[in-house]
């Protein structure tokens, strides 16, 4: 009996320690492995935590080697499509249902940490040399510090990895207090698939969304809005509604934070605007926040949002944002 018993304790110690091996190899092997990708496609649902409520978006990535990005997010509630582009004349926001384009000047997708794109995780994991690694039989987790914005305190983030497919299964990103903000969840991994240059051309990819939204646009009912959520200690200083139809609608707030909020209603025109802008990107729920140090942008649905800060933090505007989207209208 202490045979067998000991034969069993054997058994399962092997199988721990080549669990354990196999968990080791998986996160050592995926920054190689990614570098040596030719293409692929991702998709996933990422679900952002806001005090306003939990919004869930769907992504889809596309990434051909050497450097062109493509990542579409698509709103689960309002059918509203708004898509990043990285291609060789640079980076482009491209939001129909505003009838505008942004240009960006930006590094991304090297500045800060994406959570969907396989080369922003291997930069995560290389670049912190304090990561903790934890595996079991099927999966490996990664706990390291990332930069999710350029004023901030180094966040957490958790990337937990499928030991037989060797890629991730879940990122989970959480801020300074711990609290989580962000869960992208990958439902189906395409490597090396065959993508044309046109996938990642913004003059091609604007001529097909435009077919889509040019007789939905005028259509949007459009309302100002009031956050819900706010610092402490801030009132409405200063309201200024301009126009009748189309709005432009200005609000300022001052106390413990000061802040002003621009609402603009945007309509359908022969013409696609396009603006130039430094920044940083970031998915807030559904909709894409052009992020710099003291403004974050933003829109759906036919109104373009602008919050602007000298003393407020990214994390806490874009919680503000958020509240806009699902505030009190006026």
């Amino acid at each position: 009996m202490k045979k067998i018993f000991l034969w069993v304790l054997t058994i399962l110690s092997l199988c721990t320690l080549t669990s354990c091996d196999r968990g080791k190899r998986v996160v050592e092997d995926f920054p190689t492995a990614v570098s040596s990708l030719e293409s692929y496609k991702i998709t996933g649902k990422l679900t952002s935590y806001f005090p306003s409520r939990t919004k869930e978006s769907l992504i889809t990535v596309y990434y051909k080697n050497p450097d062109l990005y493509r990542v579409e997010v698509d709103n689960m509630d309002l059918g509203d499509k708004q898509i990043v582009l990285k291609n060789t004349s640079g980076v482009h926001i491209l939001i129909p249902s505003l009838n505008k384009t942004f240009k960006v000047k930006s590094s991304w997708p090297l500045n800060s940490s994406y959570p969907y794109l396989f080369q922003s995780l291997c930069k995560d994991m290389l670049n912190d040399e304090e990561k903790v690694t934890t595996h079991d039989e099927e999966s490996s987790t990664v706990e390291m510090k990332v930069k999710v914005f350029d004023d901030s305190m180094p966040y957490k983030q958790k990337i937990i990895f499928n030991n037989k497919t060797g890629y991730p299964n879940t990122v989970l990103v959480y801020d300074e207090k711990e609290n989580l903000i962000n869960k992208f969840t990958f439902d189906k991994i395409e490597l090396n698939i065959k993508l044309e240059k046109e996938l990642f051309d913004e003059q091609t990819t604007l001529t097909t969304l435009n077919e889509h939204y040019q007789d939905i646009v005028d259509e949007y009912v459009r309302s100002i809005t009031y956050p819900t959520y706010y610092p402490e200690g801030v009132t409405l200083k200063e309201e200024l509604i301009k126009g009748t139809t189309i709005k432009t609608a200005i609000m300022k707030y001052t106390g413990n934070s000061s802040f002003t909020i621009i609402e603009e209603y945007l309509m359908a025109s022969d013409t696609v605007v396009t603006s130039f802008i430094d920044g940083d990107i970031y998915i807030m729920g559904g909709s894409l926040a052009i992020i710099n140090a003291n403004t974050i942008i933003f829109g759906e649905q036919g109104v373009e949002y602008t919050i602007a800060s000298s003393n407020m933090n990214i994390l806490e505007m874009i919680k503000m944002g958020d509240s806009l989207l699902v505030g009190s209208e006026k």
